[in-house]
């Protein structure tokens, strides 16, 4: 696994997301960058580097964010090593999987860091949660997973052969 390239991808994804995508509104809600490149990666290479990936990418995410510290890192994580199971690989074809475990990512990715919230004494109103930031984020990660897969297909050849990457 080369960490080299995926660490600032990750952290140029969190700065994108928390400064740039804030404020744009796509079918009401915005996508989430991170949790979709961790869920592509963990499709493409597999839960123990999908825990490595959404470990990061959640830090990430947290060092941008204004809540408690450790939120995403624990959201990212977790989707993290449940989109790099094996038995993803029985739900189709590629594309089909990827924009499957990209739309379920993202709708667990999202309740497991509302139930923190809630767990930590934040106010969340569950139903506004889901109805105006969980399901439009989801939709949107499915649309847009194709495009973070023909990316990180791309970084995942590139590292094998020329950075001396991990091989699965």
């Amino acid at each position: 696994m080369s960490l080299y390239y995926g660490i600032p991808i990750l952290l140029i994804a969190a700065v994108v997301q928390s400064a740039w995508l804030e404020g744009v509104q796509v079918l009401g809600g915005r996508p989430d960058l991170v949790l979709l490149l961790v869920v592509t990666w963990s499709v493409i290479r597999g839960a123990r580097e999908g825990v490595v990936w959404g470990f990061i990418g959640g830090l990430c995410c947290d060092l941008l964010s204004g809540g408690s510290f450790g939120l995403w890192t624990l959201s990212l994580t977790v989707v993290g090593f449940l989109a790099g199971q094996s038995w993803v690989h029985a739900l189709g074809p590629t594309l089909m999987r990827l924009a499957l475990m990209s739309a379920l990512g993202t709708v667990l990715g999202h309740f497991l860091l509302l139930a923190l919230m809630v767990l930590l004494g934040y106010v969340v109103n569950l139903g506004r949660g889901f109805q105006t930031v969980v399901l439009p984020a989801a939709v949107l990660n499915f649309l847009l997973s194709p495009f973070a897969f023909t990316f990180l297909v791309w970084f995942h050849r590139r590292s094998r052969t020329q950075l001396g990457g991990f091989v699965q």
